[in-house]
């Protein structure tokens, strides 16, 4: 009997010895990943260039985005000018939809809900003449072709930063939504702007 119990102790701390001995070699456990800061992923850093041609980083804000089948709406929250009085320094605040598309998104719709610039640049061009000159040529454009478009003369630090932050906003779009498998984004139109007068 003291023998069969000596067996059974001596088996059980083989069985520990072996157990204990194996879970030394194994590596610890990893501990998790922090999480980024909530918000984080709606910072969208872009290169404000400001009147004299200094690039500077500085962050916009994605203060809303909606996926729907064929494109993204954002809002972006971002600073046009930086050398205005502290009275009227404000920031703007831009709708944009990017249409998906396989060989990179596409502008559908570029618009201001706020305009956080000057009321008038210093040769007199206002808001009005910038969107019906200037904005009109960011519909239907790719990154590369925003990089080839001209500046407004006479708002040229307004539509430069215009163009920077749709090619940050595209950049992003690109990434997150990018695929190759889809076909071409196709021109938008805008029927409701275009449509015939009822006769």
């Amino acid at each position: 009997m003291r023998k069969a119990r000596t067996h059974a102790a001596a088996l059980a701390l083989l069985t520990a010895g072996v157990l204990l001995g194996g879970c030394a070699g194994t590596p610890a456990a990893k501990a998790p990943a922090a999480a980024a800061p909530m918000g984080a992923d709606q910072i969208l850093p872009y290169v404000h260039i400001d009147g004299f041609g200094t690039p500077t980083d500085m962050a916009a804000w994605i203060s809303w985005e909606f996926e729907a089948l064929d494109f993204v709406k954002y809002q972006i929250d971002y600073t046009s000018c930086t050398c205005r009085p502290e009275s009227i320094n404000k920031r703007s605040l831009l709708y944009v939809e990017i249409a998906k598309g396989g060989t990179g998104g596409k502008t559908r719709k570029v618009w201001f809900d706020y305009w956080g610039d000057s009321p008038a640049m210093p040769d007199g061009t206002t808001r009005e003449e910038i969107e019906t000159n200037f904005m009109p040529k960011l519909v239907n454009q790719k990154a590369g072709g925003l990089e080839e478009l001209d500046a407004m003369s006479g708002a040229t630090v307004t539509t430069v930063n215009l163009k920077q932050i749709l090619g940050a906003l595209m950049a992003y779009h690109e990434a997150k939504y990018g695929n190759p498998a889809l076909p071409e984004a196709p021109d938008y139109v805008d029927a409701e702007s275009g449509a015939s007068p009822a006769e």
